[in-house]
């Protein structure tokens, strides 16, 4: 009996012994493996820099560090900075962080400290900051293929001299999502309690807000393939809209359909509006837009003839040929024209 567990004793030991030496090895691995992953992710940066550096683009990451280990690796800076060609684009933003689990590398989430700076001289300097903003990314074999940003309270305003600012719109949280699905390029957008608080905006009340729709052909758009105007880039592309949402509260509007622009960028297909409070809409659309006042007038004056009650709402379909827009036999008025 004693000779038996004095064995059980020493297999016990050995046991104990063979676990701490695999638990040593393994830690040796993945010590090695993260420094490893860590000093390609730095060249890899260091790399992209000095690409942008040649094309016009300078990148500034003050203080760039590999954190992480043991088990996330990610670059964090206190600061960056992006200065375009000759002037041509001046940002400026706080801190971020990156970072990326070890067994799901292509995803990288980041947390985005503000301000943001942006400065062109096509436009006054524009000031962005946020409570909170967080970001993520997914990469598989075309490049981007997925791409998210969150964000609480965030506040636009125009920087002003003497570090001064002055707000021009805020919202209590804002969502952006765009992901490639097969050869298309699918994209959301969420505001709640946005408003405008420029000096002189119209009262508009705070509104919900959200976009939902599909490009057709444009999952290359998450590569960086997106050269020439708004036009160019949209033209021959069939667009799903699957809802353009505007919620104020007592009055809603909201409007679905496919539309497809041609090469002088005038806008062809059928949309349906559904409108909750049309008269109230219309006001307020020409309130925040003076421009589009005239067709949102007519738009509330057709509905008690070309439209349909569908759950309490009032629908009605649009047609759009070439750029001009029907109801029925009813015009309503021109499109604008992509630039």
């Amino acid at each position: 009996m004693a000779v038996s567990r004095s064995r059980d004793r020493r297999r016990t030991r050995r046991a104990y012994v063979g676990i701490v030496v695999v638990a040593l090895l393994l830690f040796a691995a993945l010590s090695a493996a993260w420094l490893y992953l860590a000093g390609r992710l730095e060249n890899e940066v260091a790399r992209q820099i000095d690409r942008a550096r040649e094309e016009g683009l300078s990148i500034g990451c003050a203080n760039r560090d590999v954190f992480g280990y043991p088990f996330r690796l990610g670059i964090r800076c206190d600061a960056v900075t992006v200065d375009g060609a000759n002037g041509m684009l001046r940002i400026a933003g706080g801190a971020i962080r990156t970072a990326a689990q070890l067994y799901r590398p292509n995803r990288i989430v980041a947390e985005i400290d503000g301000p943001l700076l942006v400065d062109t001289p096509q436009a006054p300097p524009v000031d962005l900051r946020w409570a909170l903003t967080q970001a993520s990314a997914t990469f598989w074999r075309e490049g981007l293929d997925h791409f998210a940003l969150v964000s609480d309270a965030p506040v636009l305003s125009l920087a002003q001299p003497a570090a001064d600012r002055q707000p021009l719109a805020e919202a209590a949280h804002t969502e952006t999502h765009v992901r490639r699905r097969e050869g298309d390029l699918d994209a959301a957008f969420s505001a709640t309690q946005a408003r405008l608080v420029m000096p002189g905006a119209p009262d508009l009340p705070p509104a919900d807000l959200s976009l939902d729709l599909t490009v057709g052909g444009a999952a290359d758009w998450l590569s960086g393939r997106m050269n020439g105007t708004a036009r160019e880039r949209l033209a021959g592309r069939p667009i799903t809209l699957r809802s353009a949402r505007v919620d104020l509260g007592a009055s809603e509007a909201d409007l679905s359909g496919t539309v497809q622009f041609d090469a002088d960028g005038r806008m062809s297909g059928t949309l349906h509006l559904s409108l909750l409070g049309a008269n109230e809409i219309a006001m307020l659309v020409g309130q925040a837009a003076p421009d589009l006042a005239s067709l949102a007038n007519t738009i509330a004056a057709v509905l008690p003839l070309a439209g349909r009650q569908e759950n309490g709402h009032t629908v009605i379909d649009i047609t759009a040929r070439n750029g001009q827009l029907a109801a029925g036999i009813v015009p309503l008025g021109t499109m604008p024209r992509l630039d």
